[in-house]
């Protein structure tokens, strides 16, 4: 197992990636202190999956929204949230 320290792989993340998908292991190292590891993903090779609809767009016409019951300010919200932080 290859390791490294973070400044290093930072600077060539790109060679590290490559030899994590060549199936090595990387252990990410900061300051001599073991922080993490790099695996190939399990799922390596199934690439994007697309799943077929399960209804089609036209039956979104035929869906009803109902208005909401309370009145919501968002934008009062939003700035409530804010001043907290």
């Amino acid at each position: 197992m290859v390791s490294v320290n973070i400044a290093v792989l930072k600077a060539k993340l790109s060679f590290y990636l490559a030899q994590v998908k060549q199936g090595n292991e990387i252990l990410v190292m900061d300051r001599n202190t073991p922080v993490a590891r790099l695996l190939p993903s399990a799922q390596r090779g199934r690439g994007l999956v697309i799943s077929k609809a399960r209804k089609s767009p036209a039956s979104l016409k035929a869906m009803k929204f109902h208005p909401l019951k309370h009145r919501t300010d968002s934008t009062a919200l939003l700035r409530e949230d804010r001043d907290r932080r």
